[in-house]
């Protein structure tokens, strides 16, 4: 089977300052290496459409409402599967709290552990913005995320490949900010004219501590 990739970011903050978010999303996008070849073209025309040069990178949050949803519509015009994972920040206990990054890390392995679990691909290529943190004991993400596919689920078969990658060079890092964000929007601030035009791209949904 072809290469599949995946193209992980994150919308919102884990503090819990006053001026922190209250809620907190991980995203990811799942696509061909045929449909990622595509996506880089859609981005170009979008931009060009907007007279943005190739070199500026376009963030969600930092969108107008017409180039935000004509990226989103462009996303979705392809077979993409879009999954992510929201905490409602309350929820966390005291523990966790002072130790936010290894929330990060069992929030990837509610969302992204499942996926590999499941998926017939077996060439998988896993991108991240190179912000991604390390949890306190220093255990960077990728580690991590090997030590639970490869240790604990005996997924041997597969051909995992972690990258880290500056988003301005990346248009499915670029992509995938736009979905985060609008993912985001939807929960802090009740604003879902965004995760509408994605809805049937979404595969998983999934929220945590909505109940608390």
């Amino acid at each position: 089977m072809s290469k599949i990739f995946i193209y992980l970011d994150e919308s919102g903050d884990l503090g819990f300052n006053k001026g922190s978010s209250k809620h907190f999303v991980i995203s990811f996008l799942v696509m061909s290496q045929k449909t990622n070849l595509l996506l880089k073209r859609k981005f170009i025309e979008v931009k060009r459409k907007y007279n943005i040069s190739k070199g500026i990178e376009i963030k969600g949050n930092k969108s107008s409402y017409r180039l935000r949803m004509d990226i989103l519509k462009e996303i979705c015009s392809l077979p993409i599967d879009i999954y992510s994972i929201t905490t409602k920040k309350q929820g966390i206990n005291e523990t966790l709290r002072k130790d936010t990054n290894i929330f990060y890390n069992y929030m990837v392995n509610l969302i992204v552990v499942p996926y590999l679990e499941k998926t017939k691909a077996n060439n998988i290529c896993l991108i991240a913005d190179k912000r991604i943190s390390k949890v306190s004991k220093g255990i960077r993400f990728g580690d991590y995320l090997k030590y639970k596919i490869f240790y604990e689920k005996n997924l041997y078969h597969l051909q995992l490949n972690i990258e880290y990658l500056d988003s301005i060079t990346s248009y499915g890092l670029q992509a995938v900010d736009f979905v985060a964000n609008s993912i985001f929007k939807n929960y802090e601030q009740d604003n879902k004219k965004y995760i509408e035009t994605l809805e049937g791209n979404i595969v998983q949904n999934k929220r945590l501590y909505f109940n608390s």
